[in-house]
């Protein structure tokens, strides 16, 4: 068997069949009866043209069009992200259908969902929703036009995954978000070992689809890479999509051993990278700045094998932000980051928290709403919108947002503690406490503290004395919490103490968060805050 055969598909479906539903669960029913073999359907020179037509009429609606509101979630409202640029296609893709012969290869589809979205995002011209949005349609299948609406974008992408042995089919069918009409579909057969190039193959033949706006970009060549270390590499990327402490646990193994098998492999080490960068916010008893040197030491590694990796730089960015404090460094590796791919969601969410900690609040604004934009129904990104917004004391803003997210994720503790603060300074600290108590039990520690300031400020000072002190029994002893607990309830002097007693690094958010306005203002943050860099 050839290492690639593109199988095009018969004619279009019956005419007289045009509800979206039955189109769609014919085409299913084919692929099934098949037994694994899914249509594909080519458009000739004709329908290309006609596509350039429609695509180009349909980005001057846009560019004229006012951006459409919602109130409800998980539809998120265009005013609450970025402007696209006119013309621009806005394209989505679907989570790709397992039909392998084993359930529990669902994560390899998923893998290949996100691989193909992350080839897709580096095509210029194109806006590609982050797969982080698009997994949410796995469990609740929409039609393809109300999908088109929720995410805002022209095309959508879906398809189906089935491995086999020591090889693997992908097939991907691009259809009108607009009009449900299928545009295009093939299907791609390859050794397993060259899965790589055959996401960039695919990547390509979509975009070339769309030549009468875009420049068709070459298929990318991909170095072969052993089926069992890019299946580990999957693994881990599901595990580390989880965001809990069990996901990063199982990522960090998984990644571990990919790299073990195969010293080469760049993804594995970025993939190392990513997770130990987000250990610290999970919650499992290690949040030593040995994490950023993890994070540090594995992401270069990724560069020295592959400097083209944007998911590297973006974690080099955060290490240097975060963990040293140089916003300098940070912003050269975040640069490069979206030189590289200019759509990648986090690298946008961890440069607008950095700059706004810096006080660049209009700039970290336009990034957080690209990161929204990017990954529209990714809870995650609208925390961090929320907190750039709250820094910029846009306080109901930023409220709003942290609905957005918490609707979208209950699960956001720092998204409670910025809403549960903008209610405590808008004079609304009852509000605040219903926020905090509502989060899931056992409560994380900022949200526990957050609610203890938010009982202070109601006047019930036994109650927060009460919640505080049970917090501070069970916090590391080098943790900062009583100095927010002290500067939150006006006790300066016994905050500078905390300050000076404390070995962990102190946070930068110090510096621009408003609930600690009055102790900026002491002549005495400038020292408590230089003794930070000697630490």
């Amino acid at each position: 068997m050839p290492d690639e055969i593109a199988q095009p598909a018969p004619e279009n479906p019956t005419k007289g069949e045009t509800a979206p539903k039955k189109k769609k669960k014919k085409v299913r029913s084919a692929w099934i009866s098949f037994g694994g073999r899914v249509i594909a359907q080519i458009v000739g020179a004709a329908a290309s043209v006609v596509l350039g037509i429609v695509v180009v009429q349909h980005a001057q609606r846009r560019a004229e069009a006012p951006a459409a509101a919602s109130t409800s979630p998980p539809v998120v409202p265009r005013a609450a992200m970025a402007t696209r640029p006119s013309g621009e296609i806005a394209l989505a893709v679907l989570p790709l259908d397992n039909f392998s012969a084993d359930a529990k290869e669902e994560y390899f589809a998923d893998g290949m969902t996100e691989a193909l979205t992350a080839e897709l995002a580096q095509i210029s011209g194109l806006h590609v929703i982050s797969r982080t949005s698009t997994m949410r349609y796995k469990q609740q299948r929409k039609s393809i036009p109300e999908v088109a609406e929720e995410l805002d974008v022209d095309f959508v992408v879906e398809g189906s995954v089935v491995r086999a042995n020591e090889r693997v089919r992908v097939t991907a069918q691009l259809i009108n978000g607009r009009t449900d009409e299928h545009v295009w579909a093939r299907s791609y057969d390859r050794r397993l070992r060259d899965v790589l190039s055959l996401q960039a193959t695919v990547a390509a033949a979509i975009a070339s689809e769309l030549k009468g706006v875009l420049a068709a970009p070459a298929a990318a060549v991909r170095k072969p890479v052993d089926p069992a270390v890019y299946d580990l590499y999957l693994r881990g990327r599901h595990a580390w999509a989880l965001r809990t402490p069990e996901g990063f646990e199982n990522a960090v193994k998984y990644f571990t051993e990919a790299t073990r098998r195969d010293p080469a492999f760049a993804l594995g080490y970025a993939g190392l990278a990513d997770t130990y960068v987000l250990y610290p916010t999970a919650s499992l008893g290690d949040t030593s700045s040995d994490n950023y040197e993890r994070a540090r030491t594995a992401a270069e590694k990724a560069l020295a094998l592959d400097e083209g990796l944007a998911e590297a730089h973006t974690s080099l960015g955060a290490v240097d932000f975060f963990g040293k404090h140089d916003f300098a460094a940070a912003s050269r590796e975040f640069e490069r980051a979206f030189q590289l791919n200019a759509h990648y969601p986090t690298a946008h969410q961890w440069y607008a928290i950095a700059l706004s900690e810096q006080g660049k609040h209009q700039e970290a604004a336009r990034h957080a709403r690209e990161a929204v934009d990017e990954d529209p129904l990714n809870g995650t990104m609208h925390q961090a919108l929320g907190l750039v917004l709250y820094y910029a004391r846009q306080y109901d803003a930023a409220v709003k947002s942290e609905r957005r997210a918490l609707a979208l994720n209950a699960q956001l503790p720092l998204a409670r503690v910025v809403e549960a603060k903008s209610l405590i300074l808008q004079g609304k600290p009852d509000e605040a406490i219903s926020v905090c108590e509502q989060a899931p039990v056992p409560r994380a520690a900022d949200v526990e503290l957050t609610l203890a300031i938010a009982h202070a400020r109601a006047g019930r000072r036994e109650k927060a004395n009460e919640i505080y002190q049970r917090l501070a029994r069970s916090a590391p002893q080098s943790d900062v919490l009583p100095a927010q607990w002290y500067a939150a309830t006006g006790n300066y002097d016994a905050a500078f103490d905390a300050l000076a007693a404390s070995q962990a690094t102190l946070p930068s958010m110090l510096r621009v968060d408003p609930l600690f306005d009055d102790l900026r203002a002491d002549r005495r943050f400038a020292a408590a805050m230089g003794a930070e860099k000697t630490r």
